[in-house]
């Protein structure tokens, strides 16, 4: 059975990773990373030309140039790395195991908040001070939704865990308990 690019990732990532951590780097190569996944998100037709075989082997360098322009020689070699071993269409992939690693070594959480209108800057620091004590981190990264639909209430969704307060989950729950009885 073939390794797929996403099977391979833990490993690049994992490698980049520990390497950072020796250069004492991670911050850094945390925040490039974030900006190459910016850019690859922002141009989606990039990986498939990198991994194309109708470009010359300078265009891809010169792309891989562009690519990585403000970054540092982690994440220059880490692109390099994975175009020769033909596991460019995988980078997407390293820079999430990355980021997850990152995150659990600075205890750093992502959660999406989910409300009917939008939270105040006091609301959203309330909301993340709550959020790092409920999920013991240290710090939480709050992506704030506005979604009328769920009328009031907060929905948090962090990983795995989902805390759904929201009126609709509520009247949904009321309704079926109706229909049931």
């Amino acid at each position: 059975m073939a390794v797929t690019d996403r099977d391979a990732a833990p490993r690049y990532g994992k490698a980049l990773f520990e390497a950072a951590q020796d250069q004492q780097a991670l911050s850094a190569v945390s925040e490039q990373l974030a900006q190459v996944n910016a850019v690859i998100k922002a141009t989606p037709e990039l990986m498939p030309a990198l991994a194309s075989n109708n470009l010359t082997e300078a265009d891809k360098t010169d792309l891989m140039g562009l690519l990585t322009k403000d970054s540092g020689e982690l994440v220059k070699n880490l692109v390099q790395i994975l175009m020769a071993n033909g596991r460019i269409l995988g980078l997407p992939a390293v820079i999430e195991d990355f980021s997850d690693r990152f995150d659990e070594a600075t205890s750093h959480v992502e959660a999406t908040v989910t409300t009917a209108v939008p939270l105040t800057e006091g609301q959203t620091q309330a909301m993340n001070q709550a959020l790092a004590k409920q999920l013991n981190a240290k710090t939480v990264g709050i992506t704030c939704v506005v979604d009328p639909a769920v009328i009031g209430g907060v929905k948090v969704q962090s990983n795995d865990l989902v805390i759904d307060g929201t009126v609709k989950t509520r009247l949904a729950k009321l309704r079926q308990q109706l229909l049931t009885n």
